[in-house]
């Protein structure tokens, strides 16, 4: 059967006409607002090392535009701190994440790995959104996360902000499963000089260096480089398949500068650059296991001013990304690609009197992809997006906060569509759309002690640009035609929540509890999850798909504490199940939600310290889920069990100047080998570590 076409005219998702005009009017009717009295906004560019003295807890600015503590913020949000990372003995971002409550590390080797937040995660996980003080690392050409790639030195981190559930309305698109932003050091207010040295197992050696310094009073520096190897797998850990990426094992390096200036009285400008040089086997989209070797550039700069209309923000950026997937060296002809991201932003943060804060943005963002090998050419589209938040502290303990979105995509391809599919290149020239998110919180403090906080969100996830652009003609794979989709809808995810968080200060804790409720709609699948048709050269033809619907439900409940001694302890249970509601390809499909998350999960840790020693225990036990294999022929993935485990993390350092720390780690040290996923088992690993701070 055919598949339903379109017409050429403009859609909409849900009704609404004309919705980037409406969009901006109602930006520019909320700008409008400032002729109103006002008062001054808050600093941008904060303090976070003196409003964390203030405050006596992590801070931040993200949800809202003006700094507050993360247990305030209109999100259910968890910050891992600098020390958290220390402790925890990570030698990589997503170490660091998986001890968090509600997070999933799934880890496919050194390098590899896939994060996700309530659920949903699997290869190439397009759920979750990723940012570095606000820029998006999200790739959008495959929709994932290259974690590895990211251009940041875990000593020039100061914390890692966790949000959880839908949050586009805040943060943009894909902010659906939840979002991560990476905040580093400011160079402006922070010294941070360090350069750590770490081997280990697996013939593991990394190394970086941060450094910041101070141009005059007004101007602060940091630079930074890293990287490192390790031989990932051995002989027979790949199944026959996948086999071709044995011998090569993961190289990593990354450099970034950024600098900060104060050029007058309340405004600051800013610039970051980054290189990223990388190569490590990958468990990609099509859950086959290939070598991928990936090149990334990017540069940012913006200025931050508060006056007399509000605290305006403007910014620019750029990322590039060039991989090569399955080839021998980054060099071949095909199959590669190159990604570009250009990302133009302006907003304002406007205070009225002591209870209103409204902050107006537009943003406008261009994404393209050129993959002669997979699109044949160059698949892109530019979006043009306005939002509105509103922030109302009704009393001293209550506050309100409401923020919409509006997102219009219009989409562009050339080159040579796949045959037979029926679809023509203007199909790709009149397809857009226009969809709306929102994100509304309610925070009550009850007593000093205690917060409960009411949410409703709907987030939207947009099509990768390879689900939208992948041409694989007749021969390529098969006698079989495989593409990409321009009349894919975005999937959407509204999403209920109610948290309650109570400090115990008698023993130095705080209990965490979150109940959800979430429904996803018009799931995007790559292509030969979905039901294929005839097309008109008598040949199956396998298009992305939207595929239905999925709803899930969970539940969180943590401790975290520390005594005055130097004792710290945490402890955090989740749950979350999901019932699937989707018509896709019985043969040969990654989407099955329903068994492809472990149900239950539990985490735990113990330390303490003594003068100049630190020792931090750390455990995670999850129940079983179903990850799929590739099984040499891409219709035809192979569902693999991974059995409930336990994984136990152990980190001891000792200060050995007050410049110099020793640290050993032991990963998975409870048993030699495990099954994480649906990959090589990983091993057990040590590591020693040396910092000097300078």
């Amino acid at each position: 059967m055919k598949p339903a076409r379109r017409s050429a005219r403009r859609r909409s998702l849900p009704s609404m006409s004309r919705p980037a005009p409406r969009a901006v009017t109602v930006v520019l009717a909320a700008a409008s607002l400032i002729a109103l009295p006002r008062s001054r906004a808050y600093s941008q560019v904060i303090d976070y090392q003196r409003m964390e003295q203030l405050f006596g807890e992590p801070v931040t600015s993200s949800a809202t535009g003006k700094p507050q503590r993360a247990s305030d913020a209109p999100a259910n949000m968890e910050i891992i701190t600098q020390d958290d990372i220390r402790r925890s003995g990570a030698t990589s971002i997503p170490d660091a994440l998986q001890f968090v409550t509600g997070v999933e590390v799934r880890s496919y080797g050194i390098a590899d790995a896939e994060v996700g937040i309530r659920g949903y995660n699997q290869s190439y996980n397009p759920r979750l959104l990723v940012l570095v003080n606000g820029r998006q690392v999200y790739s959008d050409n495959y929709g994932h996360v290259s974690w590895p790639t990211i251009p940041v030195q875990l000593d020039e981190i100061r914390q890692i902000e966790v949000i959880k559930g839908p949050n586009s309305a805040l943060y943009g698109f894909n902010a659906v499963g939840g979002v991560i932003n990476i905040i580093t050091y400011d160079p402006l207010h922070d010294k941070v000089n360090a350069a750590t040295l770490r081997g280990g197992t697996q013939n593991y050696f990394a190394g970086s260096v941060v450094g910041t310094g101070r141009i005059g009073a007004d101007v602060g520096v940091r630079m930074s480089a890293g990287g490192f190897h390790a031989t990932d797998f051995g002989s027979g850990d790949l199944a026959l398949a996948d086999a071709g990426s044995r011998d090569l094992s993961p190289d990593v390096g990354n450099v970034s500068v950024a600098a900060t200036a104060r050029v007058a009285a309340g405004v600051e400008t800013f610039v970051e650059a980054s290189m990223g040089d990388s190569r490590y086997a990958e468990k990609g989209f099509a859950d086959t296991f290939d070598t991928t070797f990936t090149r990334t550039n990017s540069v940012r700069a913006g200025v931050n001013a508060d006056t007399a209309i509000g605290l305006i923000s403007v910014d620019a950026y750029r990322n590039e990304e060039r991989d090569s997937i399955g080839q021998t060296t980054l060099t071949d002809v095909a199959p590669w690609s190159n990604q570009d991201v250009y990302v133009v932003r302006a907003s304002d943060v406007v205070k009225f009197g002591s209870d209103h804060t409204v902050r107006v943005g537009l943003e406008y963002r261009n994404n393209s992809q050129t993959a002669p090998g997979y699109v044949q050419g160059t698949i892109g589209y530019d979006v043009y997006a306005a939002s509105l938040m509103w922030d109302w502290a009704i009393t001293p303990r209550l506050s309100w906060t409401n923020a919409v979105r509006v997102d219009d995509l219009n989409m562009r391809y050339s080159g040579i569509l796949a045959a037979g599919t029926g679809i023509t290149n203007a199909d790709y020239a009149h397809e857009n759309f226009a969809v709306p998110s929102y994100n509304s919180g309610l925070v009550f403090n009850v007593t000093d002690l205690d917060t409960l906080r009411l949410l409703v969100a709907r987030g939207v996830q947009v099509p990768s640009l390879l689900d939208f652009g992948l041409q694989f003609s007749e021969g390529k794979v098969g006698p079989v035609v495989v593409a990409g989709n321009p009349n894919l809808h975005p999937s959407t995810v509204d999403n209920v929540e109610m948290d309650y968080d109570r400090s115990l200060p008698s023993i130095g804790s705080t209990v965490r509890t979150a109940l959800f409720a979430e429904r996803t709609r018009d799931i995007i699948s790559e292509p030969f999850a979905t039901r294929p048709f005839v097309g008109s050269l008598g040949v199956p033809v396998f298009l992305a798909g939207n595929v239905g619907g999925s709803d899930a439900v969970g539940a969180e409940i943590g401790l975290k504490g520390h005594s005055a001694s130097g004792l710290r302890w945490n402890a955090s249970y989740a749950f979350v199940t999901t019932t699937d509601g989707t018509v896709q390809n019985a043969t040969s499909t990654s989407i099955d939600y329903a068994h492809a998350v472990p149900r239950h999960v539990v985490t735990a840790g113990i330390g303490d310290t003594w003068e100049r020693v630190e020792i931090d225990l750390m455990g995670r036990w999850q129940s079983s889920y179903r990850d799929f294999q590739f099984n040499g022929n891409a219709a035809d993935l192979v569902p693999i069990e991974i059995r409930n485990f336990l994984t136990l993390t152990a980190h001891i350092s000792y200060r050995l100047t007050d410049n110099v720390t020793l640290a050993l780690t032991a990963q998975q040290f409870n048993t030699s080998r495990l099954l994480q996923a649906a990959g090589p088992p990983l091993d057990r690993r040590f590591f020693v570590s040396a910092t000097a701070h300078f």
